[in-house]
């Protein structure tokens, strides 16, 4: 789920499905299932305690008691494959399960988890059937870290249904922001390109939807400006709110950094998203973001760099609404092309499939 939402309700795509997680299994049924796994697979229990030495110098790493509830869940289900939506703890986990139960696995990997925390990365990129990531800037580095890895491209999509748009385009000066309040985000630039623009080209409004560590320096940099009645920090939503939100936006920004630990975005979602949504985008030229914006639907601007980011915003905010109207056609278009949701699922579906032939 994107940083700046928050959950309001189950997603009814997931009903009748059941969930289960690790911290519902009490210490009993642990016993009772770590029992039956060494039983069953006692040499591959005793690689597993033997190889927990090396991954721990990494990362945190379950006990195989606290892991054989899940291994014992697959097993009853006559699972043959297991996929890992993040490259971190529960890639771990998958790479563990799937060696014990000698079935294949896969793992997508996103940003924080190749950037800020790469823990036993190239082993679990290696050990997979497939490895795959949201665009091609982040499947070049993986490639690098992993050369033995199949490693693809596999786009985070939009449902093109979900966001569509409803209402008409409106014609003010409002920028809608989205996503966790953290460096990487770049909203420290978005405020201090704000402050720019109040003398030129002045703003209704500025709203950066999200929450995270930064918030009271952000809200500082807000007051230094004087940006109070400008510069909205409203938390996150809940996703109906940011869909609404983003109807109502003239444009959003996007100004993506790499942070001084190494933290990097890849391709928010949210940009597909508004981008659906008929909403033109500003971003910066950094990690997958040139990938997806085009002329006809947005601008690129360095990174980090307020007065081009500045300079953008004018540039969208001085057509009329007719015109960026006609540009967000041209956006939402080129995202339902490139970005479908449905499309890149059967894409992972077929990649896993191929690799376990």
């Amino acid at each position: 789920m994107e940083a700046g939402y928050r959950a309001e309700r189950p997603n009814p795509a997931a009903e009748g499905i059941r969930v289960t997680y690790l911290s519902e299994d009490g210490q009993r049924r642990q016993l009772l299932d770590a029992v039956w796994l060494a039983a069953r697979h006692p040499l591959r229990c005793l690689a597993d305690l033997r190889d927990r030495r090396r991954w721990r110098r990494e990362e945190p790493v379950r006990s195989l008691r606290a892991l054989a509830p899940a291994a014992r869940r697959a097993a009853r289900g006559g699972d043959e494959h297991l996929h890992a939506h993040f490259a971190a703890g529960a890639a771990l986990d998958a790479l563990r399960v799937s060696r014990l139960l000698g079935m294949s696995y896969s793992v997508t990997a996103h940003g924080y988890d190749i950037y800020l925390e790469p823990r036993n990365l190239r082993e679990k990129l290696e050990r997979a059937a497939v490895a795959t990531s949201g665009c091609e800037y982040t499947v070049r580095d993986l490639r690098a870290v992993a050369p033995r890895a199949n490693v693809h491209e596999v786009i985070m999509g939009v449902d093109g249904d979900a966001f569509a748009r409803t209402l008409s385009h409106p014609a003010g000066r409002t920028v809608a922001a989205v996503g966790r309040l953290v460096e990487k985000k770049g909203f420290a630039h978005l405020i201090d390109a704000a402050a720019v623009l109040g003398g030129t080209v002045p703003l209704d409004r500025v709203t950066i939807v999200g929450d995270g560590p930064l918030r009271a320096q952000l809200t500082d940099r807000i007051r230094r400006h004087g940006l109070e009645r400008t510069v909205m920090l409203v938390g996150a939503l809940a996703p109906s709110a940011v869909r609404r939100l983003l109807e109502e936006a003239d444009l959003l920004a996007m100004p993506c950094v790499i942070a001084a630990d190494g933290d990097r975005d890849s391709m928010p979602v949210v940009v597909k998203e508004a981008l659906a949504m008929e909403v033109p985008v500003v971003a910066s030229d950094e990690v997958g973001l040139p990938e997806l914006i085009r002329p006809e639907f947005g601008r690129l601007v360095p990174p980090g760099d307020a007065q081009a980011l500045a300079g953008a915003i004018a540039d969208l905010l001085a057509f009329d609404a007719a015109e960026r109207a006609a540009m967000g056609r041209a956006g939402r278009a080129h995202v339902l092309e490139t970005c479908d949701v449905t499309r890149e699922t059967a894409r992972l579906v077929e990649l896993i499939e191929s690799a376990r032939r």
